[in-house]
């Protein structure tokens, strides 16, 4: 078995998809070490075991709404197309998307993986519950409201339990309109990054570090965006995001309304998001130190571009969750799109070399080289998350090599 894109073989012992709470219980409690794995869209080590993996896709489809307390509680198992469509044929939503739609709902708010928006926090901020199988196979609920646990354990990379479903908040259903003004000069979007990246309810700058120094902005609104923004014309063609790709695979563009689920990720439903063949670095610094991290990115691009695909950079509100690249402060995301090549970890290192004066924070889903001591410095409440696991799981039942290398679990 082999994870999304193909650069990480697994090594599990017996791979496992329970049925039943009680069937999981009983592989939890029969086996020293498990290790849960959502859909696999990760490009390090952090699914893969030497013991046995559970992976929840066989589990029953709880999808239910609650109109009253506007939440949905969804099975752990479930991505986020599953839980996507299920809503808004019921006239619902929730606030944020990832850049694609295939990724499992448990797997993404593990690592803390995000969306777009500078007033929207990543996907683990409109969980108001969640159910979590502890080490002995015992299922408790932690809670936003009234439960302190709730901050330490929701982005918990898998070491602090298995979540068996999630109590969302949800919204009414709403359009989204989206267009790209392409050619869109660094110099201009750097300038003016804060406004530009506020200006609608999702924004993306895409861009290739090239010669001609522009990328494509890309802008989902919730009111008909302009033929041209700052005096930069939308594009009359649908964009892929990696430039020179053919866009089908691409939600519509072209400023027809649509629903929510249909615009906010890049990529269609029913097709093959991004590349596939390729691998993917994503740091986060403050937003106030997003202009300077640009210009530090830019003047070493030459050293790397050669394996790079295309950057995107975007916004994630702040949020209280200990393990969130967007802890305590509002980010900027830069995402880099590479080659499935083995040179991309050096690479890798190069930017974050760039960025180590901004603090950054790795997503912990993708390809980084820092580890603990980094993080401990960028991230807070690290410690107090590490101290946190192993009081829940002393003997690292939950934890992998990935997990012992970085936390000691």
């Amino acid at each position: 078995m082999h994870n999304w894109a193909g650069n990480i073989t697994f090594h599990d012992q017996a791979t496992l998809h329970p049925r039943s709470i009680e069937e999981l219980a009983e592989i939890v409690q029969g086996n020293d070490f498990v290790r849960v794995r959502g859909s696999a869209h990760c490009f390090n080590t952090i699914a893969d075991t030497k013991y046995v993996s559970v992976i929840l896709d066989h589990m029953p489809d709880s999808l239910t709404i609650d109109e009253s307390t506007r939440t949905a509680t969804v099975g752990a198992g479930l991505n986020f197309a599953q839980i996507s469509e299920y809503l808004h044929s019921r006239g619902w939503a929730i606030h944020n998307l990832a850049s694609l739609p295939h990724i499992s709902i448990a797997g993404a708010i593990a690592t803390g993986t995000h969306g777009s928006g500078i007033s929207n926090g990543a996907l683990h901020t409109c969980v108001k519950s969640f159910t979590l199988m502890g080490p002995d196979g015992l299922v408790r609920t932690l809670t936003r409201s009234d439960d302190p646990e709730f901050q330490s354990a929701l982005v918990g990379l898998g070491v602090v339990g298995i979540t068996i479903s999630f109590n969302l908040e949800i919204v009414p259903t709403f359009e989204i309109v989206q267009k790209v003004y392409g050619e869109f000069p660094h110099l201009l979007f750097s300038e003016k990054l804060e406004e530009i990246i506020s200006s609608a309810y999702s924004v993306s700058y895409f861009t290739i570090w090239g010669d001609d120094e522009c990328g494509d902005l890309w802008v989902k609104s919730l009111t008909s965006p302009t033929d041209s923004y700052m005096g930069i014309a939308a594009r009359s063609a649908k964009a892929h995001p990696i430039f020179g790709m053919d866009p089908t695979a691409c939600t519509e563009q072209l400023g027809v309304p649509g629903p929510w689920y249909l615009r906010l990720p890049h990529f269609r439903i029913d097709a093959t998001p991004s590349a596939g063949n390729e691998l993917q670095s994503e740091f986060f610094v403050d937003v106030k130190d997003a202009p300077a991290a640009f210009a530090a990115i830019k003047a070493i691009s030459h050293r790397f571009r050669h394996k790079l695909m295309v950057t995107e950079i975007r916004a994630i509100a702040a949020d209280d969750i200990w393990l969130s690249p967007a802890y305590g402060r509002t980010s900027i995301a830069f995402h880099c799109t590479w080659q499935n090549d083995p040179e991309v970890p050096s690479l890798v290192a190069l930017i974050e070399e760039a960025l180590a004066p901004f603090s950054f924070r790795p997503h912990f889903g993708k390809l980084f080289n820092v580890g603990s001591e980094h993080l401990n410095k960028v991230l807070p409440k690290f410690a107090d998350f590490m101290a946190y696991a192993k009081r829940i799981d002393p003997q690292g039942k939950f934890g992998n090599d990935f997990t012992q290398s970085l936390l000691g679990i």
